[in-house]
């Protein structure tokens, strides 16, 4: 008996003692450190950061072109010149120099209005990238939610199998004291002691189950998966969710619902730049330009020249196997199926959103109807003590009230973990989880 008050002891006193050094992580705290760290959100951000530098005009071909050139040579060669006039040159080691310098411009003026499709494809490349980065931080902020409840869902646990240990103790030592007094037998003593033993290893197990969810919380929030802390004990509800104030949120504002529909503008503007291919391109050119050759290999030893000029091009594409019309077609039809994939993404969530939200509601039923079963079962484990130690009931009865308590509480918890995991669920598609 003393061994066994030792060992219930030990799992008690080291889950206390642990906890009294351990800071309190708030739920707040904790998205907070997640959203910080976390890898994926970092690499997303990073994504976004690129798609952000190249949305530029520039980038888009809406600006000029300007480029400077320069050279110089130099060479040595044996020279036999004629020049119409009879005029005769040798040299077999005649000496020439090039130099020469310019400043170019190249600008498309039009080229059925490519460029700025172009540019507007950018824009919208960089808004799916801020997107992506909002789907990350929701996602994995529902995670680090689940898994910060499902710490508090672990510690109501052992709190329940601590009380369940305390009972089954508080049962052996009367069933030793009746067995050692004749009033009751070995047999009643010996079972009391094993079912003991029984919640003691569920005790120790649910430990074990809560320490690991620490440390799943640990690993999302990108942090030493051994750092020690606590988490407060309630769960705290949002009032009774809407229906219908979720499912406008989520048409208006479900991120991946909007980055569907970027896609399929992105789909729209790969039509409209199909279609600008077919057009001619007209552009600009400007340079200024200077040269300097000497040649002794040359009647006319030394030229400058120095300038400016100025052109207009223009180019159109008259036929090329009518892959034009080709990729015109083909641009029409990926677009027609974004649109049909952004319906049928609806018509999903739509369906999601009713599943969810029926679940919630039965959830919240279980929680109220839970909490109404376990204050019953707290009441009648008590009156049953009181029964047991003037003999009125049996320990069988004593243990089968035991594992009712048990059973309320726990599927009380269950009740509460998972009305939390479908409201955030309904927060998340009606993109109401972050502002």
């Amino acid at each position: 008996m003393v061994k066994m008050k030792v060992i219930i002891g030990f799992i008690l006193v080291f889950a206390a003692g642990a906890a009294q050094t351990q800071e309190i992580l708030t739920l707040d705290r904790a998205i907070e450190i997640g959203l910080s760290n976390n890898y994926g959100i970092n690499i997303a951000k990073n994504s976004q950061q690129i798609a952000g530098n190249n949305a530029t005009p520039g980038n888009a071909g809406m600006l000029p072109k300007v480029d400077v050139n320069a050279g110089y040579g130099y060479g040595i060669s044996n020279a036999h010149v004629t020049s119409i006039s009879g005029v005769e040159l040798k040299n077999p080691k005649a000496e020439s120099t090039l130099g020469v310098a310019g400043v170019n411009l190249n600008w498309t003026l039009f080229d059925g209005l490519k460029m700025f499709i172009t540019y507007d494809k950018l824009k919208k490349l960089e808004e799916i990238g801020d997107l992506n980065v909002k789907i990350s931080v929701e996602n994995t902020l529902a995670r680090i939610m689940a898994a910060y409840y499902d710490i508090i869902r672990q510690q109501k646990q052992t709190a329940i199998m601590k009380d369940q240990v305390a009972i089954s103790q508080f049962r052996l030592e009367l069933a030793k004291l009746r067995f050692e007094t004749g009033s009751g037998s070995e047999l009643e003593f010996l079972k009391a002691k094993v079912e003991l033993n029984a919640d003691i290893s569920g005790l120790s197990s649910q430990n074990t189950v809560s320490v690991n969810s620490l440390a799943t919380l640990n690993e999302l929030l990108a942090r030493d998966v051994t750092s020690k802390f606590e988490v407060r004990d309630t769960i705290i509800f949002h009032y009774r969710l809407n229906y219908d104030s979720l499912r406008m949120g989520m048409k208006e504002a479900n991120r991946n619902l909007l980055l569907y529909n970027r896609n399929m503008e992105m789909s729209q503007l790969g039509v409209k730049s199909a279609r600008a291919v077919q057009w001619p391109v007209i552009g600009m050119t400007a340079g200024v330009n200077y040269s300097n050759a000497q040649s002794e290999a040359s009647i006319t030893n030394y030229n400058q020249n120095f300038g400016a000029v100025i052109g207009v091009t223009a180019y159109m594409n008259i036929f090329n196997g009518l892959n034009l019309q080709r990729e015109y077609r083909n641009a029409k039809i990926s677009y027609a199926s974004s649109e049909l994939e952004v319906k049928q993404l609806e018509n999903q969530l739509d369906a999601y959103l009713l599943k969810i939200y029926n679940e919630y509601l039965n959830q919240m039923e279980m929680v109220t109807f839970e909490q109404e079963n376990v204050a019953l079962a707290g009441k009648n484990m008590d009156i049953a003590k009181e029964s047991f130690e003037v003999g009125s009931i049996s320990s069988l009865q004593l243990r089968e009230i035991q594992k009712n308590l048990l059973s309320a509480d726990t599927r009380l918890v269950e009740a509460e973990f998972r009305t939390k995991l479908t409201e955030t669920a309904l927060l998340l598609l009606s993109g109401k989880l972050i502002k």
